[in-house]
């Protein structure tokens, strides 16, 4: 007899978040308040529209979420990059 899981990770319930969830959009609420009370009011709106953007989900079946997708573009961007031309 086997037992199968859907996933490895814990769904706290609520739009599937999972805990690291919590932590990424923690830190942007807390980022946010600082920028809120050093009264930096345009930045603070755009660290938490950052943050809001980045815990949508990309596709409703999964749990993927759009950080993910920022941490891998990021990744990218700084990647050493080898160019080779050939005539």
């Amino acid at each position: 007899m086997y037992i199968t899981l859907k996933s490895i990770k814990r769904n706290l319930g609520l739009f599937n978040l999972e805990f690291e969830d919590l932590i990424i959009g923690g830190i942007f609420i807390l980022i946010f308040t600082i920028l809120f009370l050093l009264k930096l009011y345009t930045m603070a709106i755009v660290v938490i529209s950052f943050g809001v953007l980045s815990l949508v989900p990309m596709d409703f079946s999964k749990c993927n979420r759009m950080y993910k997708l920022f941490v891998l573009f990021v990744k990218y961007l700084v990647k050493n990059k080898n160019y080779y031309y050939f005539k």
